[in-house]
């Protein structure tokens, strides 16, 4: 009997360990960088936990969703409105601000190629 409460102890466990690091891997800061209609290099967003905060724009802040990919965008003066997002490699594509555009995490790779794509044509 101990071995099989110790077995699903130890399989809980790990299951929330795993739910919890999923999460934690969109914590971080978002960066809108365009280079295609204008050059735009701006924080648009960060998320820490389930919580987001917005830089500029209508919403101020949002509840991210991740099992069902989206965020409850709130603000003072707009109504809460869910929008779905998509996450891959250190992107978040997701409307916030009435157009869908990608949204790169500091420090991450796409980040960083991104940033250097930037930095070539402002030259």
């Amino acid at each position: 009997m101990k071995k099989i409460l110790s077995i699903l102890l130890l399989t809980l466990s790990a299951f929330l360990l795993f739910s919890c690091s999923s999460q934690d891997k969109l914590d971080g800061n978002y960066y809108w960088i365009d280079t295609e209609n204008g050059l735009r290099n701006e924080l648009s967003f960060t998320i820490k936990g389930i919580e987001g905060t917005i830089e500029k724009g209508e919403y101020d802040k949002f509840t991210i969703n991740g099992k069902n990919n989206t965020f409850e965008l709130s603000g003072e003066d707009a109504s809460a409105k869910e929008v779905t997002y998509k996450h891959s490699d250190g992107v978040i594509t997701v409307d916030i601000s009435g157009t869908e555009h990608e949204y790169y995490k500091e420090g991450t790779d796409a980040y960083k190629e991104a940033v250097k794509k930037y930095n070539e044509l402002q030259n």
